[in-house]
């Protein structure tokens, strides 16, 4: 939660401010700070503490939102909200014991987790030959995700990409490695290429090469099993639909695969 943050690094500004002694109700001479290291560094801490101080006004927003996820947390967002105006003082040790105050009751605050996106699409530009087999294998990819079927979640992205390099390698060569090669790997279709000298984006073939990768670890046996995480399994999905948008976008140079046939 961003306001909690906010919160701890103005209680950090606060404790820096009180080392230097700096006195927020004189003023600071600009021009003296030129050349005077002192009045210098009180410039610098006063500029974080006015910063850090605009920032937990701006995220007490945060508080609103917690009381409607949750209606237990209504106290301690009032009286959160009713330090605030505490926070104007010039007295920096009244100001460190409101912040510290407001820390001890945002401690108190149910704050739900975050949730991760498990609504994955097709992208538009694939093509429709294969838009309806992406399309389906994306739909259970969000059944799988969404019940916690994690591995089965990274094989499925292996199974994508295998779709959309088999078509992208028969638009660019008119051959069709599924009646030829039904069992070829990823790795192999990304060499088979290179052969008509199709060059792929370094940085798509790299993705490639990871969810391939993550994708073998799943599926072969190991000593111990791999289980991913939720948030593993979601960095892999992301890889693989952003995958497929650019493999049906400029990524490839045709002109030098047409060539190279």
């Amino acid at each position: 939660m961003e306001f909690q943050k906010s919160l701890e690094n103005l209680q950090n500004a606060i404790s820096s401010a009180i080392k230097i002694k700096l006195d927020l109700t004189k003023k600071i001479d600009a021009q003296k700070a030129l050349y005077d290291y002192s009045e210098k560094q009180k410039i610098y801490h006063l500029n974080t503490l006015n910063s850090s101080l605009k920032a937990v006004k701006s995220y007490s927003i945060e508080l609103l939102r917690l009381v409607n996820s949750d209606i237990k947390n209504q106290p301690y967002t009032n009286q959160i909200l009713e330090l605030i105006p505490e926070l104007e003082s010039k007295d920096l040790t009244k100001l460190d014991k409101t912040v510290k105050k407001m820390i001890s009751i945002s401690k108190q605050l149910n704050i739900p987790k975050k949730t991760i996106n498990n609504n994955f699409s097709t992208p538009s530009n694939i093509p429709s030959e294969i838009k309806s087999d992406i399309s389906a294998d994306i739909s259970e990819l969000n059944r799988c995700f969404n019940n916690g079927c994690y591995r089965s979640s990274i094989i499925l992205c292996g199974r994508l990409l295998e779709t959309a390099l088999h078509r992208k390698y028969y638009e660019l060569t008119n051959n069709d490695l599924l009646e030829k090669s039904p069992g070829i790997g990823l790795g192999n279709i990304i060499a088979k290429l290179k052969e008509k000298n199709i060059q792929l984006d370094p940085a798509l073939s790299n993705q490639i090469h990871l969810i391939n990768q993550v994708r073998v670890f799943s599926v072969h046996k190991k000593k111990e099993a791999f289980y991913p995480t939720k948030e593993q399994a979601h960095a892999i999905i992301l890889y693989t639909i952003d995958v497929l948008g650019r493999l049906f976008s400029n990524v490839i140079n045709i002109d030098r695969a047409l060539q190279g046939q």
